[in-house]
């Protein structure tokens, strides 16, 4: 089924409730990831050609508008190879922070009517693929009809690792039929007390073990083992971060980045 208007703004709010306080729509950053800058919900960005698109289709005349300083050159950018437009937004920062000035006239840009409906026809794009892992999960699962919080748990796995490894349904189930009734979170939550100094978010990883035992069931515990399984297709460094993260969509609540989350009031 379609994404709905609502689920739409879903979707926003979790994104934006994890990368950024404030507007989601207008959080601009700098080279913090050798991407140039980074804007948008999405974080679409210079490096990886994914915000020149954007720029290109509100054209010239709303950029230059909205940026009446950097305009030009941000347009040029846009519409020139990468290393260039990479060594344009960098120098618009102080190390890896933006400038006082390019900030304020990429925010924005970001804010605008018309780069904000760019930004939602991205989501919807990037909606389509995770709807459709979604409802393919929903039908092996026997439910039929994918949720909005599903939709949420694929969506970020689209946006934040790409795909789920060919990991499906059943090898959650396969997972909890050999961990034996009711101990597939405890089997989860017993690698996240384990883990140390080799895993990012290893502190969150130890406070969410607590938090998760005993306390998942139905949709929210399938989600939670397939966030361990795809977390463990992950490098070793950043596995605990990924499931911290799928963990506490599955949930509903947990630690992610040294912040508690509670999304029960979203999802």
């Amino acid at each position: 089924m379609a994404i709905s208007d609502a689920e739409l703004d879903v979707l926003v709010k979790i994104t934006g409730t994890f990368e950024a306080s404030g507007d989601p729509y207008v959080g601009v950053s700098g080279d913090f990831d050798g991407q140039g800058i980074s804007c948008g919900v999405l974080q679409w960005n210079i490096g990886q050609n994914s915000l020149q698109p954007l720029v290109n289709a509100v054209g010239k005349d709303e950029v230059v508008a909205d940026m009446p300083t950097l305009g030009a050159a941000m347009w040029d950018a846009c519409n020139g190879p990468i290393p260039a437009a990479l060594r344009t937004v960098r120098s618009w920062q102080n190390g890896t922070v933006l400038k006082a000035v390019p900030k304020r006239e990429l925010q924005s840009l970001m804010g605008s009517a018309k780069m904000r409906a760019e930004q939602n026809a991205g989501i919807r794009r990037v909606g389509q693929k995770a709807e459709t892992l979604a409802d393919t999960w929903a039908s092996d699962r026997g439910t039929g009809r994918r949720t909005v919080h599903e939709l949420a748990w694929f969506f970020d796995v689209v946006t934040q690792n790409g795909s789920m490894k060919d990991l499906a349904f059943r090898d959650v189930t396969s997972f909890k039929n050999a961990a034996g009734d009711g101990k597939a979170d405890d089997l989860v939550c017993d690698w996240l007390a384990g883990t140390d100094s080799r895993f990012a978010g290893m502190v969150d990883c130890h406070k969410n073990a607590p938090l998760w035992r005993n306390n998942a069931s139905g949709l929210a515990l399938d989600l939670l083992v397939l966030a361990y399984l795809r977390s463990q297709k992950s490098t070793l460094r950043w596995r605990g971060d990924v499931l911290n993260r799928k963990g506490t969509l599955a949930t509903k609540g947990g630690w992610v980045h040294r912040q508690k989350f509670d999304l029960s009031g979203i999802l």
